[in-house]
């Protein structure tokens, strides 16, 4: 019995299509994905410096707020202000919370310099190129991002260049 060319061919395609299904059920339900995450999306990893008992890095569960890293890395310290700080604030994986001390408060009022993580728009207004429209600018973004960890994490802010930090850097702390 010979085949013609034209049920060859159908045999053939049909030998492809279960093939092909064959294949496909073999990977049903399998997650192809070219990037594989380094973090789980349950947890962050955050770094808690400053004015804490024990400082380091620590994993917490996602939807975390600034009060359970501090509680993580052992607690304020007695010297820590913990005021300065938004403790409701929900955490983002690779933030840094720096619990600022009661020491570096005084100081900073002695000084004179501003602070650049609880001064209030008039008194940022006081430093050289500052003006209301800046200022709000860096309310905003310690507020978004929570406070500055260093002076040079100003230039963050997104109209304050090098020249405007270098103008400004002796006047300020964190």
């Amino acid at each position: 019995m010979e085949l013609k060319t034209k049920e060859l061919a159908y045999l053939i395609v049909l030998a492809v299509l279960i093939a092909s299904l064959g294949m496909c059920s073999s990977i049903k339900g399998r997650k192809i994905s070219d990037k594989t995450p380094l973090v789980s999306e349950a947890v962050l990893v955050v770094h808690v410096s400053g004015e804490v008992n024990y400082p380091g890095v620590y994993t917490i569960a996602a939807g975390s707020r600034i009060q359970d890293a501090i509680d993580a890395a052992g607690g304020p310290s007695e010297h820590a202000d913990i005021h300065r700080l938004n403790l409701a604030e929900i955490l983002f994986d690779g933030r840094k919370v720096h619990v600022p001390s009661l020491d570096t408060q005084k100081e900073s009022e002695e000084d004179g310099l501003v602070n650049i993580n609880t001064a209030t728009a008039k008194e940022l207004e006081t430093l050289p190129n500052i003006g209301p429209s800046r200022a709000q600018k860096i309310i905003e973004y310690r507020e978004t991002h929570g406070p500055f960890s260093s002076i040079e994490d100003i230039t963050k802010v997104g109209t304050i260049g090098p020249k405007i930090f270098d103008s400004i850097k002796d006047l300020i702390t964190f």
